[in-house]
């Protein structure tokens, strides 16, 4: 398809030309909007009930909020904005769905009102909305269109003001086969690089830019589909206050993408270790930490630092019965976790893409909570640990495994490597007693540095002969590997696994 705005807007005109005349066994557009056949509305009405709650679910508190929506169409969202916020501007570049929308909500509520509309140029002045909100709109506009998007939604927001979206990614989401099907099913990495670059200075001078707030794939076309393809993220337009001109969060992500999720990084997650991990050992590792812990069919499970998926894809093929939930900051890292899933083509395994310091769980919701190689990137324990206990069920089990310090000092070699690669190794007795001051009991405390020094020794001579893998980043591997081997065989560090239950209310 080519690239330039022109024929971009004219090839999209011409698709959504074509399917607002799609007639419907049901005279309803609800199959039509979801891209189902035509004989399936209880299932399109069951799918669009489930996921416009979930969505909805996602939202902040809107009550006093101007609300911007783009892409409209015939309205699955409309009401459920104006239910929740101020006010809603409601817009389409169709007639016919704005006229479909005014049909289902202008007459019930008087807050909505209803433009014709190219998001792809978006006229209103700055500092307008408190909220913009698309769904399934992005994949519509070409690259350069999404770049302005991003600006123009910017510019218009006031600040602290809200940005939602959702989209297909790497494929499409409904069973309907489309011919000519113009659709653009973008990488979450590309999403996530245009977002968060993009400026703007008002014309007092004051920069602005997005900052992450949280994403995610939704639960519904999971579970109903085996689709974990569809994602969506809440950016907030913020003031520039650092010198680089990047929000904090923003900065961690890139951090993690460039440091530990890099290119080079990968080939060797990819080549060496394998099945979706990062840290040697990879799937017999995890195995033999997730043995430590009780699975019923009922079990509900939280990952956290998921990296690339390992476990989740692991749970979901072993343990079909668990309902797994994945947590991560990287982008790249989230988005290796969906495409493994993707593979799978499971109902299990959400992944969400948060600040674990940010993430805001309901309280009671998960029987495991999982933490391995994770709590050691991690600043204050306490709150962490305390958190982890709200989110656990009475009698749940958390299970953290880290690196922790030894009974001997650090050498410099083996404490620059530590610093280099972010990794905090934690005192296991001091831990112990954090985790009982945060009112966890019984808890278990294991030294399992010989099961992780034959880990690694075994992952080192797989490296040596590893292919696609550049001699550079086989030489950064084993120098870092061959330093946690030394500090592990010299007592300097050892890898502790501690299990612990929320007691009984």
């Amino acid at each position: 398809m080519a690239s330039d705005p022109v024929s971009v807007r004219k090839a999209m005109k011409t698709y959504w030309d074509k399917w607002a005349t799609y007639n419907t066994e049901s005279g309803t557009s609800f199959e039509m909007m979801l891209l189902e056949t035509q004989s399936r509305y209880e299932y399109a009405k069951r799918l669009s009930d489930l996921d416009r709650k979930e969505i909805v679910s996602l939202l902040p508190d809107m009550k006093n909020m101007e609300v911007l929506e783009l892409g409209a169409g015939i309205g699955r969202f409309t009401g459920k904005l104006a239910r929740r916020s101020k006010s809603v501007l409601a817009t389409d570049f169709m007639e016919k769905f704005i006229h479909d929308n005014q049909e289902l909500n202008g007459r019930k509520h008087s807050n909505v009102t209803f433009a014709q509309l190219d998001a792809s140029k978006i006229p209103y002045p700055s500092e307008s909305f408190d909220f913009v909100f698309s769904n399934w709109l992005l994949m519509y506009l070409g690259d350069s269109e999404v770049r302005q998007f991003a600006v123009d939604s910017l510019r218009i927001l006031r600040d602290g003001g809200y940005l939602f979206f959702r989209e297909s990614c790497f494929h499409t989401s409904g069973r309907i086969v489309r011919v000519d099907n113009p659709s653009m099913y973008r990488s979450i990495k590309e999403y996530q690089n245009v977002f968060s670059s993009v400026s703007h200075t008002a014309e007092d001078g004051t920069t602005y830019c997005y900052d992450f707030v949280f994403g995610g794939n939704c639960q519904t076309y999971i579970i109903l589909k085996n689709n974990p393809s569809q994602v969506y993220w809440m950016w907030r337009k913020k003031k520039v206050v650092n010198e680089n001109g990047t929000p904090k969060l923003v900065e961690i992500q890139r951090s993690l993408d460039d440091r530990l999720y890099s290119d080079d990084r990968m080939s060797v997650y990819e080549n060496v270790i394998g099945d979706g991990f990062v840290t040697p050992g990879g799937l017999r590792a995890a195995k033999n930490l997730l043995s430590r812990l009780t699975f019923t069919p009922q079990t509900v499970m939280l990952d956290v630092g998921c990296g690339l998926g390992g476990t989740l894809a692991y749970m979901a093929k072993e343990h079909a019965q668990v309902d797994i939930t994945g947590l991560e900051l990287s982008p790249n890292a989230v988005q290796a976790s969906i495409l493994l899933m993707n593979q799978l083509k499971s109902n299990k395994g959400q992944v969400c893409v948060s600040d674990l310091a940010q993430t805001n769980l309901p309280d009671g919701c998960f029987d495991i909570i999982f933490v391995k190689d994770t709590i050691g990137y991690l600043g204050n324990q306490t709150s962490l640990l305390l958190n982890f206990q709200k989110w656990l069920k009475p009698r749940g089990q958390l299970l953290v495994g880290d690196y922790c310090l030894g009974n001997s000092p650090l050498t410099d070699s083996v404490a620059k490597v530590l610093t280099a690669e972010g990794i905090q190794p934690l005192d296991s007795l001091a831990l112990s007693q954090v985790f009982h001051d945060s009112g966890y009991n019984p808890i278990s405390c294991e030294n399992l540095s010989a099961e992780c020094v034959q880990f690694i020794t075994e992952d080192l001579h797989k490296l040596e002969v590893a292919q696609n893998v550049s001699d550079m980043t086989k030489l950064v591997f084993k120098t870092i590997w061959e330093t946690l081997l030394q500090g592990l065989e010299t007592g300097q560090l050892q890898w502790t696994v501690l299990v612990a239950t929320k007691p009984s209310e």
